[in-house]
């Protein structure tokens, strides 16, 4: 339950500042995908129902804030939150590599996914336009700040769930 309250505050916490802070701080008209990392990061680290979780939860605070029609976020957050969860069986706490990989897979997923429904269905086919100028400077911002989310993730979890020391069975040594 502790992993559920955390998470929707680091979520909250993460929209506002992805609306707010990095709405200020952004690179060629491009700012990073905050909730992307932590769903992905989510699904990678605790399974596929905890991924489909918070991607119900990005996805509906982007949806009532932004979009035209509800669903679309929800959906594509949720898929990458399913995804990253399948994969969860490579986690491990020491290795950095895979989590980013995962990251930016996960940043064109929801890239691609979100020009297909908000922008190919109205007839715009610039889709090597939208590639190469709005998702790929947006995954590399977005992996940047992945590593820093996927380390205060880390050490959240290690607060919250502190490593527990198992007692040897009787007649067996160190």
């Amino acid at each position: 339950m502790k992993r559920y309250i955390s998470m929707t505050l680091l979520i909250v916490l993460c929209f506002v500042a992805q609306t707010s802070v990095f709405q200020h701080m952004e690179l060629t008209n491009i700012i990073p995908n905050l909730l992307v990392c932590l769903v992905s990061i989510s699904g990678f680290m605790y399974g596929r129902k905890f991924g489909m979780f918070s991607g119900i939860l990005c996805g509906v605070l982007m949806d009532f804030m932004y979009a035209d029609v509800i669903g679309i976020s929800i959906f594509i957050f949720v898929l990458v939150g399913y995804l990253n969860g399948i994969v969860n069986k490579l986690y491990f706490k020491d290795d950095l590599s895979i989590p980013l990989l995962a990251i930016a897979v996960s940043d064109i997923i929801y890239g691609l996914l979100y020009y297909v429904c908000n922008f190919l269905l109205r007839g715009r086919f610039q889709i090597f336009y939208y590639i190469g100028r709005i998702m790929i400077p947006e995954m590399i911002y977005t992996i940047l700040l992945g590593i820093v989310l996927y380390k205060l993730t880390c050490w959240l979890e290690e607060k919250l769930y502190p490593p527990q020391e198992v007692p040897l069975a009787k007649g067996e040594k160190n």
